[in-house]
């Protein structure tokens, strides 16, 4: 019996990287997100087509249903193998207890789901560990124990160009959106224990992109760093040649992942963010 990774399409990594994890078995449940009434699959379609599309008509998102989540467990269990899934924070979806509802079908002993508190990059990269440790021959407990040592090791900070987006998401008040954009702030925000936390309000693009690299600087050494953004790709490209030279991590070693449609729905363009694992 060997452990198969289950996860979502918060789960974001450079194209390598996920072809790696497909090629391993790991299962992705879609997120769905809607033009008025038309579904459509977490990327499904290229980032420029759905900026395109949503500047004419903002979408809506939702997370995969408990039926994607036992149908993928299924598959899993009738193969005579064990499950082990893994989920974007449930601090801020509903995803988490989904899976851990769509999981009461089999038991414990057959699926295991575990709440990253992570998302986007971060949950990628303990996904990729994840698969690694299971492609190694890991029990479940095992994996667990490797992906909360990581956890405690990163470090996820990013800047989002506006607030117009979390606004229109309903995940920011109206009132705080007016607010920031008036100001030209550039928002912070942290991941701590799955919560996203606002740090710092620079206000100008500038100043955010500088307070990124010095944010990150405070958890090196680092085993491990990586760059998210969404439709920023030569900023973030700049950003990883920034980490790489104070970090001393080689470039090409440093992942860049652009999110998919339904956390782009609620960052929106120009989102930019670098992801810390430390040293032991």
């Amino acid at each position: 019996m060997v452990v198969r990774i289950v996860t979502d399409t918060s789960c974001d990594l450079p194209s390598h990287l996920e072809a790696e994890l497909l090629a391993s078995g790991v299962q992705m449940i879609p997120f769905l997100f809607h033009f008025g009434q038309e579904p459509c699959l977490d990327k499904s379609m290229p980032m420029r087509e759905f900026l395109e599309r949503a500047a004419q008509e903002w979408p809506t998102t939702a997370a995969p249903s408990a039926g994607a989540y036992a149908q993928a467990f299924r598959r899993v269990v009738e193969a005579g193998d064990q499950v082990l899934c893994l989920t974007i924070t449930g601090r801020h979806s509903a995803t988490y207890n989904t899976a851990v509802l769509a999981a009461e079908e089999f038991g414990p002993e057959r699926v295991t789901v575990v709440d990253t508190r992570n998302l986007s990059l971060t949950q990628g990269l303990l996904v990729l560990a994840a698969a690694r440790a299971a492609q190694a021959g890991a029990t479940v407990q095992e994996i667990v124990e490797r992906i909360r040592d990581v956890q405690g090791r990163m470090h996820f900070y990013f800047a989002l160009d506006t607030l117009d987006y979390l606004v229109k998401g309903g995940r920011a008040s109206r009132l705080v959106g007016l607010i920031a954009s008036l100001l030209r702030l550039r928002p912070i925000i942290t991941l701590h224990d799955g919560e996203l936390t606002l740090i710092e309000k620079p206000r100008q693009r500038s100043a955010a992109k500088a307070r990124l690299v010095a944010l990150a600087q405070t958890a090196l050494p680092a085993e491990t760093i990586g760059i998210m953004h969404v439709a920023c790709a030569d900023e973030a490209a700049q950003l990883a040649e920034e980490m790489a030279q104070v970090s001393g991590i080689p470039l090409d070693q440093i992942p860049i992942a652009e999110t998919g449609m339904a956390l782009a729905t609620h960052g929106g363009p120009g989102a930019l963010g670098v992801v810390v694992i430390s040293a032991k």
